[in-house]
């Protein structure tokens, strides 16, 4: 049986799929399969000349649900594993971490392109300190180098170089990796992503912050827009190491967890906090389609706070935001 995985950059195969050692890589599907079931997994990035196709066996499944695609949580075999590394291994280290943590934001934002040639009319697709998706009313040459002005949420224009890393002709759009950005332009454009992503506002930083963490972009965006409503800096994640990774930096004031997340799950994470003295009394709501009582059994034992179910509702959201940040 036949699945498909498509990645937007090379990046994100190595954090989804090489940093997790192949584990309870989610692949969506509507076919119906059981735990065990050996499947051949065809991937594909834009920086891969043809896809490539791995084997796996099914470990858990993933079903249709309000806010959540169905799918499949599968494990590589060892040699489609080592295939995997191999295709991402003339990235350094550093490229790689920067890759897979580094903050990205959807957007549409105005942009030109000045140089080799004039081009007006672009926007962005996605932002980030160190990259650009950019759409086009005409190609670029992959490989080549631009100077790209680019007008931030602020209503100022970013004058960034960057290098064609790869092009989609059928989507007018180009991956472009920024040159020679400094550590003024990084703090700007940083501070652009944050506030795209709703974490941060144009005004004076909010005092308390709220780590949001969910593989799902429908429930992560919902999630974080209630939060920002409420008044309260969000800190998103759409893993579980990566969640716990900013736990230990952000000291946020309450965490909301998804159960089940690549790399470490939300129980997984909800005991990391109780293990590590400096973090033991922050504050942990579960996230979870799964049966109620299977919830409060899984919040009873990783010593959550308390639980949601998904879909969330509004003011079941609001509730909690209002007892647990005024209990801090």
């Amino acid at each position: 049986m036949a699945l498909r995985l498509h990645f937007l950059a090379r990046a994100r195969l190595w954090s989804e799929v090489v940093v997790s050692g192949g584990e309870r890589v989610f692949v969506p599907t509507t076919v119906a399969m059981a735990i065990g079931t050996r499947v051949s997994v065809e991937i594909d990035a834009p920086e891969f000349d043809a896809p490539i196709q791995i084997n796996a066996v099914v470990q858990q499944v993933r079903p249709l649900a309000i806010g959540q695609a169905a799918g499949v949580l599968v494990k590589l075999d060892e040699p489609s594993l080592e295939k995997v590394r191999a295709l991402v291994a003339d990235h350094d280290d550093a490229a790689r971490v920067a890759g897979r943590a580094e903050p990205r934001a959807d957007c549409d934002l105005p942009a030109r392109v000045v140089r080799p040639v004039p081009m007006s009319g672009c926007s962005t697709k996605s932002l980030s300190a160190h990259g650009v998706t950019l759409k086009t009313p005409q190609p670029l040459l992959k490989d080549g180098q631009v100077a790209l002005a680019l007008q931030l949420p602020d209503g100022t224009e970013a004058a960034l170089s960057a290098t064609v890393l790869w092009t989609r002709a059928d989507l007018s759009l180009a991956g472009l990796k920024l040159l020679d950005v400094d550590a003024t332009m990084e703090k700007r454009l940083l501070f652009a992503v944050e506030v795209l992503l709703g974490q941060r506002t144009q005004g004076p930083s909010l005092a308390r912050t709220v780590l949001v963490a969910d593989d799902d972009p429908s429930i992560l965006d919902f999630t974080s827009r209630v939060v920002t409503k409420a008044g309260y800096r969000v800190v998103r994640a759409e893993r579980g190491d990566v969640a716990l990774e900013l736990i230990r930096k952000e000291r946020p004031d309450l965490v909301f967890l998804d159960v089940l997340m690549p790399g470490l799950d939300g129980l997984e994470v909800c005991k990391a906090i109780r293990s590590d003295a400096a973090l033991s009394r922050t504050p942990v709501i579960l996230l979870s389609a799964m049966g109620e009582d299977r919830l409060i059994a899984a919040a009873k034992s990783a010593k959550a706070d308390g639980y949601l179910t998904k879909p969330m509702r509004l003011d079941a959201m609001r509730a909690v935001l209002a007892e647990r940040l005024m209990r801090r």
